[in-house]
């Protein structure tokens, strides 16, 4: 199936780096789906936002960019829309590394110290257990949120292949199976790729030393509340109205960074599926 172009923004230059048809629609509205740009309460989000989404049956990674102008009128398909009876927005997708996010468009100072940065949601997996049941990946988990960076400039110069911060569902064993985690870049040191061939085997770069993983609790039924604060050079996450997080990112400092919500696979052979009761992005000012 080739792509429809209805409403797509920013299709052209994509398409330009790319021969492969992408097997995917954006102007699907099935009896249950409703398109997110006509619900009041994702409208502020989708306005700051752009949509990054992989093409299931494509190579790992691949990335197409849709509402780069933050236009989602009409933009629904079958992994990305709101379900009309319950309101929740909800983001699906297939294969590893394959993502389906908005990427907010801010790009942001961590370390200015009256300015805070808030994304909230309220989110609900569904059956992630299933999802990877034939997954034969070391490690299975799903990415909902993000604090990614853009570099030192909004052109990308100088920035980093990690995410500050991930609030992942862990598959796991024992005590610690089904939990929710805050996965936070513990330095700036990019340690993976040709750029980072040089810290690659270095003390810093060691998982125990690179990352501080935060324990957030075992997944509930239904839907936990997330709340991400970003600003005076400290990272905070709240889960369920008690904080969780409270970690000194000083070293952050020369990037830009910026936030993501949806899912993200770190699974094989499975497809993820996630439903956002709340998705709201929000500048502070003390």
């Amino acid at each position: 199936m080739t792509l429809r172009k209805t409403k797509i923004l920013g299709l052209a230059t994509t398409l330009l780096l790319s021969s492969q048809a992408f097997a995917i629609t954006f102007d699907d509205v099935g009896d249950n789906r409703g398109i997110p740009a006509d619900y009041a309460q994702y409208r502020p989000i989708l306005s700051e936002s752009e949509l990054q989404i992989s093409d299931p049956a494509g190579k790992k990674g691949n990335k197409l960019y849709i509402a780069t102008n933050t236009d989602f009128s009409g933009v629904v398909n079958e992994v990305f829309y709101v379900d009309k009876d319950s309101e929740a927005f909800v983001f699906k997708m297939t294969g590893d590394h394959k993502r389906n996010e908005l990427r907010v468009h801010k790009n942001f100072n961590t370390s200015l110290p009256h300015t805070f940065y808030h994304l909230n949601a309220s989110i609900e997996p569904v059956n992630p257990e299933a999802s990877m049941k034939d997954s034969t990946s070391k490690q299975n988990e799903i990415t909902y949120l993000q604090v990614h960076n853009k570099g030192v400039t909004v052109d990308g110069k100088d920035n980093i292949p990690h995410p500050l911060l991930r609030v992942v569902w862990r598959e796991g064993a024992g005590e610690t199976a089904g939990h929710y985690w805050a996965v936070v870049k513990d330095n700036a040191l990019i340690c993976k790729g040709k750029k980072g061939k040089e810290n690659i085997g270095k003390p810093a770069c060691k998982s125990e030393n690179a990352y501080k993983q935060y324990d957030l609790g075992k997944a509930k039924a239904g839907a936990t509340d997330f709340n991400i604060i970003v600003g005076n050079s400290t990272l905070i996450v709240n889960v369920d109205g008690k904080q969780k997080v409270n970690h000194n990112i000083e070293y952050w400092s020369h990037l830009l960074s910026y936030f993501k919500a949806g899912v993200y696979n770190q699974f094989t052979d499975g497809e993820s599926e996630a439903r956002f009761y709340q998705l709201e992005y929000q500048v502070e000012h003390k």
